[in-house]
């Protein structure tokens, strides 16, 4: 197997690797070579974290993480309560995207303006969830609908997280111990 690591997602190495760094991982971490030098400010210390800010980082980092941090929330065999309880809030209350990049997507996907399509649009979504939010809205004829929108980019954004995490699992499996203890990036890579 040939393994690769791509110039293009260094940032993204990056974040996963300062998110295993400060949730207590150190040892994984440390076990891929030392974090860049010229953030080390902006490093944390390994095990500092709060379970709250786990859900914030993962959050942060897109939806793939969300997904993650779904199914670690009913992991009980894996974290403790706090983390649980911290991560549960991402299944059903994550931070909206800007109603301005809803109205572009319905636009791009409608062909038209809202205000065309639709007699009423709430700005306002009435849930936002990993991978898009729900808008009410009442069609032109009177008839009230909901809205599904995904969020911008998620399918790009989606694949090039599989890819990252796959190269990442690829090189742990390559370069350390607890990678090829456990074969992961074999299985994922054939």
């Amino acid at each position: 197997m040939k393994l690769s690591m791509k110039p293009a997602h260094l940032k993204r190495y990056r974040d996963i690797l300062r998110l295993v760094w400060k949730y207590g991982r150190s040892d994984f971490a440390r076990d891929l070579g030392e974090l860049e030098d010229d953030e080390r400010e902006e490093r944390p210390e390994a095990g500092d974290a709060k379970p709250e800010e786990l859900a914030d980082d993962l959050e942060r980092m897109g939806p793939s993480y969300v997904k993650l941090g779904q199914v670690l929330s009913s992991r009980a065999d894996l974290l403790p309560d706090a983390y649980l309880e911290a991560l549960a809030r991402l299944q059903d209350n994550v931070k909206p995207f800007p109603f301005g990049e809803v109205e572009t997507i319905v636009e791009a996907e409608l062909g038209v303006r809202l205000s065309k399509a639709f007699a009423t649009f709430e700005a306002k979504p009435l849930a936002a969830a990993s991978l898009g939010q729900v808008h009410a809205a009442t069609m032109r004829d009177g008839r009230p609908v909901v809205v599904k929108v995904q969020r911008p980019g998620i399918k790009k954004q989606i694949a090039e997280d599989f890819e990252v995490l796959t190269e990442l699992a690829a090189f742990a499996d390559a370069h350390t111990a607890a990678g090829s203890a456990t074969g992961s990036a074999r299985s994922w890579t054939r």
